[in-house]
């Protein structure tokens, strides 16, 4: 994990962290945003840096500061969340297997400049998803292993330092919830594995290893469609029997 990142100012680095935040909170055109203060508070920054970055922001029409009443989020935004082009169809295994193999490339990404550029404090959430998750399995509670299972790569798309990725991730799990009346990741074997997974994609990432981080999320993304596809098989062919 690099300990040097390139010279950028400062304002320029809290509008990148800004518009993740927006994107991770799933925040709307007209939501409301923390004051000034707050997000200078949770950003670790002076009011002045976020000052700097709200009139960039304010300037592309992400953000939109009214006189008296505070910050919202901005008309701008609504380019992060476009409508997706090519309705998608969950029962389609050609596009399932579409859809992660564009994952496949994305958690690739993220992982290997994970590894160049994770924060410890992202280090530290990563760690915190993966125990979250291995906590959920063992009692059973699926609703907190998914939530564990999202914090873990919507985490890794940030620590990324690139918000694209950020804005990807929350779109393919957008998409990939429709995919959730095949219920997989219920068996206790699974949801270990892919927590080995996910310690694995993290040791890398600690040791800085940037080429063994992005196989290893590649890896588990293409371990994941064996999974669905495997799953679709075993429910065809239950179908055809009862037939």
């Amino acid at each position: 994990m690099s300990t040097q990142e390139e010279y950028r100012p400062a304002y320029e680095r809290v509008v990148d962290e800004i518009i993740v935040l927006i994107s991770t909170r799933d925040l709307r055109p007209g939501d409301r945003l923390p004051t000034e203060t707050e997000l200078a508070k949770e950003l670790g920054t002076s009011q002045r840096t976020v000052r700097e970055a709200l009139k960039m922001l304010s300037a592309i029409g992400r953000v939109k500061a009214e006189r008296g009443r505070g910050l919202f989020v901005g008309r701008g935004t609504e380019s992060l969340r476009g409508a997706h082009p090519v309705p998608f169809r969950p029962t389609d295994m050609d596009q399932i297997a579409a859809l992660f193999r564009f994952r496949a490339v994305q958690e690739r990404e993220s992982a290997t400049l994970a590894a160049q550029h994770a924060t410890p404090k992202e280090v530290m959430a990563l760690d915190e998803a993966v125990e979250l998750g291995r906590t959920s399995a063992a009692n059973h509670d699926w609703e907190a292993f998914t939530r564990a299972d999202e914090k873990f790569h919507t985490t890794l798309a940030e620590s990324s330092h690139n918000i694209f990725f950020v804005d990807a991730v929350v779109r393919i799990r957008e998409l990939q919830a429709q995919v959730s009346f095949l219920e997989l990741g219920q068996e206790v074997h699974d949801a270990e594995r892919a927590i080995r997974e996910h310690a694995d994609i993290l040791d890398a990432i600690r040791e800085g290893d940037s080429e063994s981080a992005g196989e290893r999320a590649a890896h588990h993304v293409r371990r994941a469609l064996e999974d669905y596809r495997f799953e679709i098989e075993r429910r065809l062919l239950a179908l055809n029997s009862a037939s």
